[in-house]
């Protein structure tokens, strides 16, 4: 267990608990495969901080075993759902919990091993298919999801900080390929399954356009890689605007949550506790000054975005507050068509209001990528 400083003690210890913090996320856990019932349960046995992942990756292998029982019995659909929901679990634990480097790192390798067990029991079309993506020394995992009719557009899925493709994106990427669209979703650079052979880059968006050259060599003759959208939640929102600016093959992008810049985490003294780990892990620093002036995140010393662009920000944002402020920098950076919505009383990511906000990105999305003519 890592050492924690006085602020952190009394953050986790006395702050971190069901009624100040937990509840604002529990939308975010329906949204990774998990039962509310299922959270409620497992909250009730957590009385520290300290105490979450351990307690979540118990909930996971408990769900490992009914769905390999499941499984041994002939029952996928219920073998499917619990491994989905394990994967939610696991997923949940590690999320953000850098207590503990040690179960963090078993908490993602049954992530890494039990979604592709998830989805070999999906049936055509429409499974997810795991690629590889060259950039740099490294590879892009990913997960494609392709239309059985050639000539549709392609969404790119990026992550947050701390995000995977395989949990929060399984789901909003099958949203978006139900309206018909291809979907890639995948872990950029500090993320994910990539974060052991590249850290995060300044140049973030320098790995989403070698998804496009990818995508455009290997499946440019099916999907429409002359209709591309970016959507990003959290740091990710930062990431889809800054990408769509950089690469003018995306013709849209949507940001959700996401910060304009990193100057809110500085002083260190005032950032939430749990980016005060998050950023160093994610950049491979040893304290956030470090990160933030290594990665030096400013959408304005991007240049200016033409395309349209949909931004949704949350005026009770606990992860990265000041969600006006950093939606009127993008609206004020960008030049093209514009949508803003905000929630005055919504949590990080419109956490809260995700029945309104997911189905609007979808449609938002479909209209900016219709066929010109």
């Amino acid at each position: 267990m890592e050492r924690l400083t006085i602020r952190e003690r009394i953050f986790y210890d006395v702050i971190c608990n069901e009624d100040r913090v937990y509840q604002h996320w529990y939308t975010r856990f329906l949204l990774s495969g998990v039962d509310l019932d299922r959270t409620r349960r497992v909250v009730a046995r957590i009385h520290r901080w300290r105490d979450w992942c351990a307690q979540w990756y118990a909930e996971g292998c408990h769900l490992e075993r009914l769905a390999d029982e499941a499984l041994a019995t002939g029952n996928r659909a219920c073998a499917r759902r619990w491994l989905h929901e394990a994967v939610g679990c696991f997923h949940v634990g590690q999320h953000f919990f850098y207590l503990d480097e040690a179960l963090k790192q078993r908490s993602l390798e049954k992530i890494w091993s039990r979604y592709p067990q998830a989805l070999a029991l999906h049936d055509e079309p429409g499974r997810p298919v795991r690629v590889e993506i060259p950039f740099r020394d490294a590879q892009i995992p990913a997960y494609l999801r392709r239309q059985p009719e050639p000539g549709r557009p392609l969404v790119i899925q990026i992550n947050g900080l701390d995000n995977l493709k395989e949990v929060e994106q399984h789901t909003v990427g099958q949203m978006f390929y139900d309206a018909g669209l291809n979907t890639i979703a995948f872990d950029g650079p500090g993320q994910g399954e990539m974060w052991a052979t590249m850290k995060m880059i300044p140049d973030y968006h320098s790995a989403v356009s070698a998804i496009i050259d990818w995508v455009v060599r290997q499946h440019g003759d099916h999907i429409d890689t002359g209709r591309i959208a970016a959507i990003g939640f959290s740091m990710g929102g930062f990431f889809a605007p800054q990408a769509a600016a950089h690469d003018s093959r995306i013709v849209c992008a949507v940001g959700d949550g996401g910060p304009a810049n990193l100057r809110f985490l500085l002083p260190e003294r005032k950032a939430n506790p749990i980016l005060l780990r998050g950023f160093p892990h994610a950049a491979g620093t040893d304290t956030l000054e470090q990160a933030v002036r290594r990665l030096d995140y400013d959408i304005t010393r991007s240049p200016r975005l033409r395309q349209p662009l949909l931004v949704l920000h949350s005026g009770k944002d606990r992860i990265i507050p000041g969600g006006r402020d950093h939606a009127e920098t993008f609206l004020a950076w960008a030049t093209g068509e514009k949508d803003f919505r905000f929630y005055p009383d919504g949590e990080h990511v419109c956490a809260n209001y995700l029945d309104e906000t997911l189905p609007y990105m979808v449609d938002w999305t479909t209209r900016q990528l219709r066929p010109v003519g």
